[in-house]
């Protein structure tokens, strides 16, 4: 295993899982990735003293459990998950389908359900370098190009990568509790790329980030690599237009240029290539809120992932730059059983990336007073 990959696992297991001390770890992976696997497990063992259960996985069932890093079995519960995923190439959508959430799931369109409860111990899912994901993100990419970009956005190749993520994740939260600290009710996004678009929040919604914390206290990052701030949105109210400023991925096309007119929370018409057109169509026919801006997505300019055209996983291209999602928002949040209720509830979900280095948010509170919170693509201090 070369060195990229024995870094990519350390930054697993000790940022984005943050195993302690009598953890029990689960492992879900495909017959490829079982080196790394098992390479995770006997890390986890020096942290934990426990070994990990390997469940492998075939056509989304497991098939065989092994009890890894352990002479004796194991007989004690998971208390954290990983998901090793294999990246799979898309097929072409076929014009006037309507997709079943199985394969929304496939291409990567499935939204979260409104309702998920607030996690009771640490899941992570790791994307892993493959040659189907570098030829996704680049024709003639393959696996060389799918790991660079996993080392560029996690800086692998610096002795501080993980010290720069625990960095990045206090500084997350240090944003996401001031700008819930300013009791927000609205905001407007403009800049010069094409974007005027103004909207409010979700009543019983908050900020929140990519970093995830539990009851206890003890925080994790699902997606391995966290950098942006969230909040759900009025799904009436949006009111404008904007431009995409960076490609995105439907149904295994990517668009490269893509501008929205936004009335009553819906797009109501755009422009795009005729083929690109034709997909984006398609992804708004397979409901009828499938349209509708649901969240705000808040991320700086200025960083690995804002330098990136696209990384061909929502999970990561939602940070490349401040975003609109449409469709169904993130759950986290929903701070209250007003703001489920109220939330744009689809099936669907995809992030529309308008973020740039002239971007401004101008923020509403309730008694009128304004506050610009981002200015060239860089949140304001205080």
């Amino acid at each position: 295993m070369d060195i990229l990959l024995e870094r990519y696992a350390e930054l697993v297991v000790k940022s984005a899982l943050k195993l302690a001390k009598g953890d029990v770890l689960s492992i879900n992976t495909e017959e490829e990735n079982s080196e790394l696997a098992h390479y995770i497990a006997k890390l986890a063992k020096g942290i934990t003293g426990n070994g990990s259960y390997i469940q492998n996985i075939e056509n989304g069932k497991v098939t065989e459990t092994e009890e890894a890093e352990s002479e004796y079995p194991i007989d004690l519960r998971p208390s954290a998950l990983l998901y090793l995923p294999v990246y799979r190439a898309f097929g072409k959508a076929e014009d006037g389908k309507l997709f079943t959430a199985p394969e929304l799931q496939a291409f990567r369109h499935l939204s979260e359900p409104l309702d998920n409860p607030d996690p009771s111990i640490p899941f992570v899912t790791a994307p892993v370098p493959s040659a189907a994901w570098g030829e996704t993100i680049e024709e003639d990419g393959g696996i060389a190009e799918a790991a660079a970009l996993l080392s560029d956005l996690l800086s692998l190749s610096e002795d501080s990568y993980l010290a720069e993520r625990e960095e990045m994740e206090d500084v997350l939260i240090y944003e996401r509790d001031r700008l819930n600290g300013r009791e927000f009710v609205s905001c407007r996004i403009s800049d010069e790329e094409g974007t005027d678009i103004e909207f409010s929040f979700l009543p019983g919604s908050a900020f929140a980030t990519g970093v995830l914390t539990l009851s206890s206290g003890r925080r994790f990052v699902p997606t391995v690599y966290a950098s942006d701030i969230f909040r759900a949105i009025d799904p009436q109210s949006a009111e404008g237009y904007f431009t995409i400023t960076h490609p995105i991925m439907v149904f295994g096309h990517i668009i490269r240029h893509l501008s929205c007119k936004v009335e009553k929370g819906r797009i109501t018409d755009f422009t795009t290539d005729e083929e690109s057109g034709r997909i984006f169509s398609l992804f708004l026919q397979q409901e009828e809120n499938a349209g509708r801006i649901s969240e705000l997505i808040i991320a700086e300019e200025g960083t690995t992932a804002s330098n990136t055209d696209i990384f061909a996983l929502p999970e990561w291209d939602r940070m490349r730059s401040t975003a609109l999602a449409i469709g169904g928002p993130r759950p986290e949040s929903l701070r209250s059983d007003e703001a489920r209720r109220g939330a744009n509830d689809s099936l669907l979900s995809i992030t529309l990336p308008i973020g740039s280095d002239t971007t401004t948010i101008t923020a509403k509170r309730a008694d009128g007073d304004e506050e610009m919170i981002m200015e060239d693509g860089f949140l304001k201090e205080e």
